[in-house]
């Protein structure tokens, strides 16, 4: 399926099929098949940044709309009535056109998530893999211990990276295994994290990089699902997992859940503007930080980095997506506010909850972004098990849980003055609330 404008037009071996939304029924566009041996010529207006285009079917004298920027899905569609007319396989069934981006994991050999012990990483162009890497490395000086547990989860012992080259090494091949492209990654928050701490150990300046997160993808998706771990969503969406936590194998279940989605919405273009379409910000990796990927619902995060990147965006432009247009000087991403505001009214506590849980008896503020999570919500769940909820950080709070977010925000700079006095304020990560609350999906997945 191929997205048009209020539209969804699939090519088969006979016919193009034109299914137009209620929406676009109500306003008199009709849906149609179209035979194809009725279609004389095929002529294009290619919609422009500002301006919609067409494809004009003659002979069936029948026009198929395409919204601004849909330049890919006019390519995809073109492509698809050629191939149909010589007797060849709609190329967008299997492909989707645009879509160039690297998969990407890492394992690590203990809790902490720069101690990377291997990475995977696969190569996808139109929505297709076209290569892989699979690389063992050292892990970064002072976070070479391996944990039985981490050694339990992917099998990779100390004997078996002895000898690899050391970080700094697999990151410099990796850096020239992506090129240019964007990545994508399965809780992609975690993985770049892991890169930028991992630099941090060997004392180097990491590349900047722009990624996606499936999922997050998957999350927006609804599924219906029973968790949105990766093997999980693989199953669900009939992606094949070779090895669950061997980072190759868990690099190409990434990649091709990211396709199976995109083909789900009958979407064609390019990974970024996937993301965009699902109302998503890309994530930053950049020199001292990492942007996370951001729902944002207001539209300006994703308007601003759509103008600096482009459509074919370099890691020089990607650096510049945090920048205001006037200014070279970085800037935090605009924040998604509608996500994060404060909801107007506060639950009451809940008397009869167990007293032995972590949140029973506690003052909890919350500051960030919490998707997929409200903050209404998650301020009931922490009322039901028995925490009073501050909308401010006070002499009262006991627990601040920050969420992702571009800067320190001015509740956690606050908590941590209240700290240097004294006062006993714990400062959790959404993690940490997530866990306590038994909504956690932690890494690894």
């Amino acid at each position: 399926m191929i997205a048009a404008h209020g539209a969804r037009v699939q090519v088969t071996a006979t016919s193009v099929e034109i299914n137009y939304s209620p929406l676009m029924e109500a306003l008199q566009y009709h849906s149609a098949s179209v035979p194809l041996h009725t279609i004389t010529d095929v002529s294009v207006q290619e919609p422009s940044d500002l301006l919609s285009g067409w494809v004009h079917l003659a002979g069936a004298d029948v026009s198929v709309t395409f919204s601004p920027r849909q330049r890919e899905q006019v390519s995809a569609l073109i492509a698809d009535i050629s191939a149909a007319r010589e007797g060849k396989a709609p190329t967008s069934q299997g492909a989707v056109r645009g879509m160039n981006f690297v998969a990407f994991d890492v394992e690590t050999a203990n809790a902490d998530w720069g101690s990377i012990c291997q990475i995977g990483a696969v190569k996808f162009i139109d929505g297709q893999p076209t290569d892989s890497v699979s690389w063992l490395l050292t892990p970064p000086p002072g976070l070479e211990h391996f944990g039985e547990d981490n050694i339990a989860i992917h099998g990779i012992t100390p004997d078996q990276v002895a000898g690899q080259p050391d970080f700094p090494t697999r990151l410099s091949q990796l850096t020239e295994f992506v090129g240019d492209l964007p990545l994508v990654a399965h809780n992609a928050q975690f993985d770049f994290t892991a890169l930028s701490r991992a630099s941090l150990a060997c004392e180097i300046t990491p590349p900047t990089m722009i990624f996606g997160c499936t999922l997050l993808l998957a999350r927006a998706a609804k599924l219906g699902l029973a968790n949105n771990r990766l093997p999980t969503v693989a199953a669900g969406l009939d992606v094949d997992l070779t090895k669950h936590h061997d980072a190759t194998a868990d690099a190409a279940a990434c990649g091709g859940i990211f396709v199976a989605l995109a083909r789900r919405a009958g979407f064609a273009g390019s990974c970024q503007e996937f993301m965009y379409s699902n109302g998503f910000t890309m994530g930053i990796l950049e020199p001292h930080r990492v942007y996370p990927v951001l729902r944002d619902r207001s539209g300006a995060g994703i308007a601003l980095q759509r103008k600096k990147l482009g459509a074919d965006p370099t890691p020089d432009d990607t650096a510049a997506a945090i920048a205001s247009p006037e200014s070279s000087t970085p800037k935090r991403q605009p924040a998604p506010w509608s996500r994060v505001s404060t909801p107007e009214v506060i639950p009451e506590p809940n008397t009869d909850a167990d007293p032995s849980g972590v949140l029973f008896g506690q003052c909890v503020t919350l500051t960030g972004d919490f998707e997929p999570y409200e903050k209404g919500d998650l301020w009931k769940r922490i009322a039901q098990s028995g925490g009073s909820v501050g909308k401010n950080v006070t002499k009262k709070t006991t627990i601040l849980v920050c969420g992702p977010w571009a800067t320190k925000t001015s509740k956690q700079k606050r908590a941590e003055e209240l700290q240097e006095k004294g006062q006993d304020i714990a400062i959790w990560t959404d993690k940490e609330l997530f866990t306590a609350l038994g909504l956690n999906e932690q890494p690894p997945f």
